[in-house]
């Protein structure tokens, strides 16, 4: 199938968002309309059970057909945008993260083409998850694809700048733009060539970071040797901060045989440059193989090329190949890895600069400032009843927002925090502590320093 040219369709892009409009299009009416599984249909290739929902002859069930699904029905979109069995040459996709929605055009089908460019999928929306929504200068989004992060850093930029080595994908960043009434400087390159000498406030990136036998889909393969697309994006990003500026990126990094995968990645980064490296994957290499490969229409191929994969991968000596979320800032050259596996909250962009602030607190003195409970912290208690009364068995500190992490804690740990309301410095904390439990205060502070200090780190106590 021939890949639509999407520059063509740039002229009457405020018609169709006027069409969109008046049949009621969002997010929320298509998943009324559609199921809110109904992008798992599609993944699958069930078509069936959305074109029931689209039978009615509805403006947006019409709709739905042809930028949904990709089958003929009558519209009012202009005649550019149509084949002429009545389907739409594009596909639309209504994206929401943070409370804010963007409009994402994209190819259609499953990937067969290596130009091809993708729809928002999971790792989209985990970068859209991890990055801070704080109003910005300039943004930077490097990798922009069909333009989502682009979109989305619009809503708190000034302004945006979106760079592909796809020259197709910087046609669909121009569509979005135009589609969502507003403006991104789009431009094509490789890497950070288009933006050589500036500065940004702000830098998102989804690269190509799978780690494969060669290029075959621009849209996933760098063409580069195992995990240094990733290496030279994590010690070239910060070049192109501006002083107080955060980056924030996906990344790939294999655990070798023989070496520590931690070290690896914390070693990529750069001096004078503080990094947060949040893994949320530990993938076997068949288990990364097969999971890429089922992305594309391989069909027969699909033994083949597994094969060749994973020997690429056993040449290198491959263990594991991690995913993860990496946070960059100028700063003093601290380097922290987080093993995220726990299920987080939608959006947790504000951990990053709460993260790097957090540290800049611990950094500066622990005991003589007066710490706060976050207050989305709650404390489980599991207890039994006895014939005086109920015992306490176990309590478990968990968030309810960002990483969501959880803990266990003591009766006596559960004292302190509820004492932390950012009006009493730790050190006196700890005296009242150690008084309670009949022990000297240098004994509080050495038990319990360790452990606050671990809690300020996760988010539970903040500044």
């Amino acid at each position: 199938m021939k890949l639509p040219d999407p520059a063509p369709l740039l002229a009457d892009a405020p018609r169709v968002r006027e069409v969109l409009d008046g049949a009621g299009w969002s997010a929320a009416a298509l998943d009324e309309l559609l199921g809110t599984t109904y992008r798992t249909h599609l993944d699958r290739e069930e078509s069936a059970p959305v074109l029931r929902r689209t039978a009615g002859g509805s403006p947006l069930e019409a709709l739905a057909r042809q930028l949904v699904l990709g089958v003929p029905a009558s519209s009012e979109l202009p005649a550019s945008w149509l084949n002429r069995d009545g389907t739409a040459k594009v596909r639309l996709q209504p994206v929401v993260s943070g409370g804010v929605e963007v409009l994402v055009p994209h190819d259609a089908g499953r990937i067969t083409d290596p130009q091809q460019v993708l729809g928002v999928g999971a790792a989209s929306m985990t970068l859209a998850a991890a990055t801070p929504r704080r109003t910005v200068g300039r943004t930077l989004d490097l990798g922009a694809g069909s333009g989502v992060q682009a979109l989305l850093a619009e809503d708190h930029s000034a302004s945006v700048v979106a760079t592909d080595r796809n020259p197709r994908a910087a046609s669909y960043a121009r569509l979005a733009a135009a589609l969502n009434g507003t403006e991104l400087d789009c431009r094509v390159g490789n890497l950070l060539e288009p933006v050589a000498g500036e500065r940004f406030d702000l830098v998102v990136s989804n690269p190509p970071f799978v780690i494969s036998p060669g290029a075959s889909y621009t849209y996933r393969d760098a063409g580069l040797a195992g995990d240094d697309v990733c290496r030279r994006l994590v010690q070239d990003l910060p070049g192109v901060l501006a002083d107080d500026g955060v980056a924030v990126l996906l990344v790939n990094w294999l655990h070798l045989a023989g070496e520590d995968g931690d070290e690896r990645v914390k070693g990529w980064v750069p001096p004078g440059c503080d990094a947060w490296v949040v893994q949320r994957e530990l993938a076997a290499p068949q288990d990364y193989v097969t999971a890429w490969l089922r992305d594309t229409d391989e069909g027969e191929r699909f033994d083949a090329l597994y094969e060749a994969w994973m020997d690429g991968l056993d040449r290198m000596r491959v263990e594991a190949v991690a995913f993860g979320v990496v946070a960059l800032r100028p700063g003093r050259g601290e380097v922290v890895l987080d093993e995220v596996d726990q299920a987080v909250a939608p959006t947790w962009g504000e951990e990053v600069l709460d993260h790097f602030a957090r540290r800049d607190a611990l950094a500066a003195g622990v005991l003589d400032r007066a710490w706060r409970l976050r207050a989305d912290v709650r404390l489980h208690q599991v207890a039994s009843h006895e014939d005086d009364g109920w015992y306490v068995e176990s309590q478990l500190l968990q968030q309810s927002a960002g990483l969501r992490w959880s803990g266990g804690t003591d009766e006596h740990g559960a004292a302190l925090l509820a004492g932390c309301d950012g009006t009493v410095p730790l050190r006196m904390l700890f005296s009242l502590l150690a008084v309670s439990a009949g022990i000297p205060d240098e004994d509080a502070v050495a038990q319990g320093l360790p452990v606050v200090q671990r809690l300020v780190e996760q988010g539970f106590l903040v500044p």
